[in-house]
């Protein structure tokens, strides 16, 4: 990704003003990359208005971190919460470590166990040391997505009327179908999906399959039944389940985004594991 932008730029410089202004403007791209690289996460904990747990609002999951932390050798996440009507739970950061991000929903829906399901979901994602690099493409992929829902604002402010006159969503389509190719390139080129993996690990490890598939479809059946909030389609490979839904026509270039494996594969997996016998 980083030589797809740097090449074009690098090229123009050199063409404008020779090898130097080329030498240069490289320069100044790995020092903008490297620092856009590691606040990548920071805009994102900013994008969703997380916060920090006050004290003792998650008395009953921290010893749950603690203990995972422990159980997959990775240095303990650090936990933010935001508010949203969507159960899902994803985890972003840099070298310096990874901040876990848990919905209001996801809190209020699961119980004790099969959030421990989930956050164990991702320590192993954790563990597999993708994390900065999931991160770096949700903001790159996310910002290019945002460019639709910018057209639908700007059709709106511009007198064609209101989010649900036909104007507008036809602007909001126009520009959708002209971003959401790239986008959805970047995430399936330069995102780490390891589904599957922290699926069957889990189930491997804790030795709780009926509670993991409790829980995943705990989320699945509520974010299909209820989720009506809008979440970027650049973000998808963060969650562990897609809160990404194809609504009507003018969402049709969300279903590009459609890139885990679907309930079933997911489930079958779990079921063919081998358990180690963990206890809660």
């Amino acid at each position: 990704m980083f030589f797809i932008i740097s090449v074009p730029v690098i090229g123009s410089s050199v063409y404008f003003g020779g090898i130097v202004a080329g030498a240069l403007s490289l320069v100044i791209i790995i020092i903008l990359g490297r620092y856009v690289y590691l606040s990548a996460f920071r805009v994102l904990l900013k994008w969703y208005r997380c916060r920090e747990p006050g004290q003792g609002e998650l008395s009953t999951i921290d010893p749950i971190i603690d203990d995972l932390s422990s159980n997959f050798s990775v240095k303990r996440p650090k936990i933010y919460i935001f508010e949203s009507s969507v159960p899902v739970i994803f985890t972003v950061g840099s070298h310096k470590g990874p901040c876990m991000v848990l919905s209001s929903r996801s809190l209020s829906i699961l119980d004790k166990n099969e959030l421990k399901c989930i956050i164990a979901r991702e320590m192993v994602r954790i563990k597999e040391g993708s994390i900065s690099q999931n991160t770096f493409v949700a903001l790159v992929a996310g910002i290019i997505a945002s460019f639709s829902t910018t057209a639908l604002w700007m059709a709106m402010l511009s007198g064609f009327g209101n989010e649900e006159d036909p104007a507008p969503k036809f602007i909001r389509f126009v520009v959708m179908g002209i971003v959401m190719f790239p986008c959805s390139i970047i995430v399936y080129t330069g995102a780490s999906d390891l589904t599957l993996k922290a699926d069957t690990e889990v189930a491997r490890v804790l030795g709780k399959k009926d509670v993991l598939v409790s829980a995943l479809k705990r989320m699945h059946t509520d974010i299909l039944l209820n989720s009506m909030e809008y979440f970027n389609p650049g973000h998808v490979h963060l969650f562990t389940m897609n809160p990404v839904k194809v609504n009507s026509f003018f969402d049709l270039h969300l279903s590009l985004f459609e890139m885990r494996p679907d309930m079933a594969q997911r489930l079958n997996a779990i079921s063919q594991v081998m358990v180690n016998g963990s206890e809660f």
